[in-house]
């Protein structure tokens, strides 16, 4: 089922980023209140660095984090995009490489609230301090601004 919020994101997404988001591979993985959250297969895997790219080319979009726990392997390396709060539209976008060094899975979260994004985020945060010792502290703060 496509909800109104993915349609009207899919309608802008689909021209700026057709490489993550034009394809008929979608999966619908969480429907709450809160957000939805959606895992798009892209017809061809991804680098990160073409991922990065893609995301930065956004003019909404902030990269949040870009992180690799150890040049000696391919895999598991991720980062993480989210809209600016004062834009229209709360996403969060997020790719994690696999064995091969490649994206074949990009991560899409819609919230329904500034609130919910925030309160997210601030779990990836968390999460990533525990699990790898990786803050973003920088982009954190700037997202936070933003949302101020």
């Amino acid at each position: 089922m496509i909800t109104l919020k993915r349609a009207k994101f899919e309608s802008i997404a689909k021209l700026t980023m057709p490489e993550f988001f034009d394809t008929k591979n979608v999966v619908e993985t969480e429907l709450l209140d809160d957000w939805e959250k959606y895992a798009y297969h892209p017809d061809k895997p991804l680098t990160l660095d073409r991922v990065m790219d893609i995301l930065e080319e956004q003019n909404d979009i902030l990269l949040l984090y870009h992180f690799i726990p150890s040049k000696a392997i391919l895999c598991s390396r991720s980062c993480c995009g989210i809209s600016n709060p004062k834009m229209e539209r709360m996403i969060k976008i997020t790719a994690t490489t696999d064995d091969r060094g490649l994206c074949d899975t990009i991560h899409l979260t819609i919230y329904n609230s500034l609130e919910i994004m925030l309160g997210d985020i601030i779990n990836e945060r968390k999460r990533m301090l525990m699990r790898y010792n990786f803050g973003f502290d920088e982009s954190y703060c700037k997202f936070l601004s933003f949302a101020s």
